[in-house]
């Protein structure tokens, strides 16, 4: 086994879902599938069993799992170490980022790094913030890209911030909504506490769930088609072109709902000067605040 498929047997054990792992290591749902299938192969045994729910590991699948991981980690410490050999100029920089980030945010800034520097490549890794916080205290990362004043072991550099706003097909008013289905799609837990507080200060009823969505672009066409309305963290997702309605939201105090956009990493892994130049660079470029640790 190399070591994308090291990645795809860990992602399925800790997501138990096929779509979820393929959008977290920026794979497609059939590729992914294949890949199962060659590990399977080549190791002579089942590693999963497919159900309604998703998917479970087999007793083969879970020793393939731990191993795995262990291979992992083994790997990631392999390549710190090498990097105190290198003329840091040349390696490979582990990012980890939303979807946001990655889609709207920083590749102008990789591109332009790589261009600065030629020698150095980048492994991209995605998922929700909570998850992104895990991979760099873990060290599976080196830096990485945040939504929201999550807590951690780690340094941090603020880039930016975002207010939330409401979308719907037609004109809403913000006291109709109790009263009007929502699209949901939020799956970070920190982004859901984020709502949760915002709703309460406006609210006594619950929000009326009328869908469930994996992805906030399909949220979009949900309600692009009326049915129903949705609250989104980042403004990023929209196209002006799109005739949609959109409002800014505020806390009831008058604040803006609004969550700041962070850089973070651990200070032993940004010790190498390939890290340091890195974190200095597109620090300078979307610098929106002053360092801080927690």
């Amino acid at each position: 086994m190399d070591t994308r498929s090291w990645k795809v047997v860990v992602e399925l054990r800790r997501t138990a879902n096929i779509t979820h792992a393929a959008d977290r290591l920026a794979m497609t749902q059939p590729a992914l599938s294949k890949r199962l299938q060659l590990i399977e192969r080549e190791l002579g045994t089942r590693l999963v069993e497919r159900t309604s729910k998703g998917i479970t590991f087999t007793p083969q699948g879970e020793y393939v799992a731990r191993e795995a991981e262990k291979a992992l980690a083994h790997m990631a410490e392999m390549q710190r170490t090498l990097l105190t050999f290198q003329d840091h100029r040349t390696g490979t920089i582990r990012l980890g980022m939303t979807n946001s980030f990655v889609r709207y945010t920083l590749p102008p800034h990789l591109r332009a790094y790589k261009g600065a520097h030629p020698g150095v490549d980048f492994s991209v890794s995605t998922g929700v913030s909570s998850e992104i916080v895990d991979k760099v205290e873990r060290g599976d990362i080196q830096v990485g890209f945040i939504c929201g004043d999550i807590s951690g072991n780690f340094s941090r550099l603020q880039i930016g911030s975002e207010q939330a706003c409401l979308v719907n097909s037609e004109r809403l008013r913000l006291e109709d909504l109790p009263e009007r289905p929502q699209i949901s799609y939020l799956s970070d837990p920190f982004a859901t506490r984020m709502l949760d507080d915002w709703w309460s200060g406006h609210f006594r009823q619950p929000p009326k769930i009328g869908m469930q969505a994996n992805h906030g672009d399909t949220c979009l066409e949900m309600i692009a088609n009326g049915l129903g309305y949705g609250i989104f963290l980042s403004p990023k997702f929209f196209d002006e072109t799109r005739p949609l309605f959109r409002m800014p939201l505020f806390y009831k105090d008058g604040r803006p709902f609004s969550r700041s956009l962070w850089m973070i990493w651990k200070d032993k892994h940004a010790e190498p000067p390939l890290i340091g130049r890195f974190l200095s660079f597109v620090g300078g470029r979307l610098n929106d605040g002053s360092r801080a640790r927690n």
